[in-house]
């Protein structure tokens, strides 16, 4: 059995996969799912891989060994550890050479059929896959919850999908007599009742090949033999139910945290996962979840009711929640990664406020320093159906009159202040009470690891994960030592793709600078000489270097969401970023980017294509 891909050779062969001409516009989740079914191969010495030729049959990622590659009997090159075969020749049809095993050796194996499938149209020659309905089963775990109470809560997500995506949703429900056949509701949704004689192998199975997106499984196992996404509505994501989390029989498993407005749930301090090393991968990680924050005793539906969605009359709240759900379901979630750049992160805030008009929704935010107090203002009061705007201008407020320089300065001695600033705007919200999933990233020195942080204080992660090292005061969490996320993780797209995000947009706002060597006092070699010893060229090498290192590993980070956005150059940007009274020309200057402008219209467009559309279940969990 091969072992699992490592991170390293996951970012490797993820860029590899881009290169394909019918791959380069398809989304990373969908790549990773593609690398998640690759076939492991391992011919030994003299075993034919491919033959000049012959049909493509899909791609090779070489992980051990070493390949021959020949063409007309002549030896063009060798392939070794961590390149691939098959990208370039896809486009062709057929293989330009023929390739030999030279040693023992071990690669997976992609083949061109799901290739093609994961690009969404036949573009090599060989017809589309058919339509295959996902089927979806639902249960509780740990949690009271009634059989009706469950069946309304079907009901009502089943609605959502038909009302927000245009989904064909066939839901079969058990009951005391079975229905001949489907009966398509006010509603649009396909209803049919399976009585207690029905049995995998019956006719109400026959109707899953039929042109429906999504089957909905109420009170019902899966057929036989069919692998069903499970959705599991569990009472939180503790510790001691991470073990119970676990998938069978390959099935993925979507747990639900099922949160109550009224019952808030925390935790007293911090609590994370780091992030994978380089060469290994967090097997013991539960799947990625959703929240479901509404009123569930007072829902106004019961099963069986064929009203459409908006004769309901669903408040704003349980409205936003069931579309949350719906998406997790359905494999539509939007990510978004948001960089560290002090007041150059009200960038973000003009991101987040288009994204707003434009009807995108955000259903995970990951971030680093500055971009954790924007994420953390906007998950804060994007609650029970309001839209985060409030908490975006409030952030603005505290900008423009000095609080935010204030509580920076302050944060030489300790970085408390800022703890208390946003405790008082946003009261004592914990990570795992917000329907939004914010996962601000902080390092802990004592590890020398990136940690997303995942329960706790609002306030207190947004904290950590902006204690600028050897500049403000680190945020101490026995035994961990946290300061700025933006060290080990500057753009984190990684920690949105293992949470389960199937669209990601990431903003690498934090500038880099113009760096103007000063001329030498005197001229010729003692002059050079002098120059390279001024201590304070020295010392603006240093700040210059440290900027441009910031920046441009922003870049390889950012470069793995779906669409990015790099705001490129500024004059001291350093000492510019510190400025946060200056959060109106930042925000104008961000209104007047027309390269921003472009990407979200871009984004939004992406957008579009995947709600209308069904496409597989993204994120490193899917099935």
């Amino acid at each position: 059995m091969a072992s699992p891909i490592t991170v390293d050779e996951r970012r490797r062969w993820l860029y590899t996969l881009k290169q394909a001409p019918a791959l380069r516009h398809t989304r990373t989740s969908i790549l990773l799912r593609l690398l998640g079914r690759a076939r492991p191969v391992d011919p030994g010495p003299g075993t034919g891989v491919c033959t000049e030729g012959q049909e493509v049959d899909g791609v090779y990622l070489l992980r051990s060994g070493e390949w021959k590659v020949t063409a007309g009997g002549m030896v063009l090159l060798h392939l070794r550890s961590g390149m691939s075969l098959g990208v370039e020749a896809l486009a062709r049809g057929t293989w330009p050479v023929t390739v030999t095993a030279v040693s023992e050796s071990q690669a997976l194996f992609i083949p061109r059929a799901e290739l093609e499938g994961a690009a969404g149209a036949p573009r090599m020659g060989l017809p589309a896959p058919g339509p295959r309905a996902e089927v979806v089963t639902f249960q509780t775990q740990g949690l009271e919850l009634s059989p009706a109470l469950l069946s309304t809560l079907v009901e009502l997500v089943a609605k959502v999908m038909v009302h927000d995506f245009g989904d064909r949703v066939l839901l079969l429900r058990a009951g005391t007599r079975g229905t001949k056949g489907a009966v398509r509701g006010a509603d649009g949704v396909f209803r049919r009742t399976v009585g207690p004689r029905g049995t995998p192998h019956g006719a109400p199975w026959a109707e899953l090949e039929e042109d429906f997106d999504c089957v909905l499984l109420d009170g019902l196992p899966a057929p036989e033999g069919m692998t069903a996404r499970e959705v599991r509505l569990v009472p939180s994501l503790m510790p001691s139910h991470d073990e119970a989390l676990g998938t069978a029989s390959g099935a993925s498993v979507l747990p639900t945290v099922l949160l109550s407005p009224w019952k808030p749930r925390s935790s007293p301090s911090l609590k994370g996962r780091p992030l994978p090393d380089e060469d290994g991968w967090d097997a013991d990680a539960p799947p990625p979840s959703c929240r479901l924050r509404l009123d569930w005793e007072r829902l106004p539906v019961r099963p069986g009711d064929t009203r459409p969605l908006a004769a309901l009359g669903l408040d704003a709240g349980t409205r936003d929640a069931l579309s949350r759900w719906a998406r997790a379901i359905t494999g539509r979630r939007v990510g978004l990664a948001l960089s560290g750049g002090g007041v150059w992160g009200f960038y973000h805030a003009h991101i987040l406020r288009r994204l707003t008009a434009l009807d995108v929704p955000v259903d995970f935010l990951s971030s680093a320093s500055m971009g954790s107090l924007v994420g953390a203002y906007f998950c804060g009061t994007a609650r029970d159906g309001r839209e985060g705007m409030d908490g975006l201008r409030r952030l603005r407020y505290r900008a423009k009159h000095g609080h935010l320089s204030a509580a920076a300065l302050s944060s030489v001695v300790t970085t408390q202040a800022v703890e208390w600033m946003v405790r008082g705007d946003l009261g004592n919200l914990a990570l795992e009470e917000l329907p939004t999933g914010f996962l601000p990233v902080t390092t802990d020195l004592t590890t020398g690891r990136c940690v997303v942080l995942e329960q706790g204080p609002l306030a207190l992660a947004v904290r950590a994960s902006g204690s600028a090292p050897g500049v403000w005061a680190p945020t101490l969490q026995p035994p961990a030592r946290y300061v700025d996320g933006a060290f080990t993780s500057m753009v984190p797209v990684d920690v949105l793709l293992n949470a389960g995000a199937d669209l990601v947009f990431s903003s690498n706002i934090f500038p880099a600078g113009h760096h103007q060597a000063a001329r030498p006092l005197l001229p010729g070699a003692v002059g050079l000489f002098l120059s390279a010893l001024n201590p304070v060229a020295r010392a603006k090498d240093l700040l210059a270097s440290g900027v441009l290192l910031l920046h441009r590993n922003g870049d390889l980070e950012s470069a793995r969401g779906d669409l990015r956005y790099d705001v490129g150059t500024r004059d001291h940007p350093l000492l510019g970023s510190m400025r946060f009274t200056h959060v109106d020309a930042v925000l104008e200057e961000a209104a007047r980017d027309m390269a921003l402008e472009q990407k979200l219209l871009e984004f939004k467009q992406a957008w579009e294509s995947l709600r209308v559309r069904r496409t597989p279940c993204g994120g490193r969990r899917a099935a």
